[in-house]
């Protein structure tokens, strides 16, 4: 189930279901992965300095998950992602992202 500035159900876990706009993007990029197993949604900082417009990740491995960073035009979230290929993964999540025009890091 997914709604406009939240997500919860399915591959989404936690009490933090609310995701900023280009969070949002990539946290439905993810689900749509079936190397995934389950995302968590971080905190939101918002009223950072402005992008002009660029939206971008950072995707980072640990252990068996990867932390993606989401820079929207002037707030931030990080997604953890677990995954049971983490390569595969962030492929596909990175490939995802690319093709909706996110810059992508990592």
């Amino acid at each position: 189930m997914s709604k406009k500035n939240s997500r919860a159900g399915g591959k989404f876990g936690g009490g933090h279901t609310t995701v900023v706009p280009a969070a949002g993007v990539i946290a439905d990029i993810a689900s749509e992965c079936v190397y995934v197993t389950k995302i968590s949604v971080g905190f939101i900082k918002s009223g950072l300095s402005t992008t002009k417009g660029v939206r971008r990740i950072k995707i980072v491995s640990s252990d068996m998950s990867l932390l993606i960073s989401v820079r929207d035009n002037i707030s931030h979230q990080e997604l953890r992602v677990y995954t049971s290929d983490i390569e595969k993964a962030k492929h596909a999540i990175a490939t995802g992202a690319h093709e909706v025009g996110f810059d992508v890091v990592g």
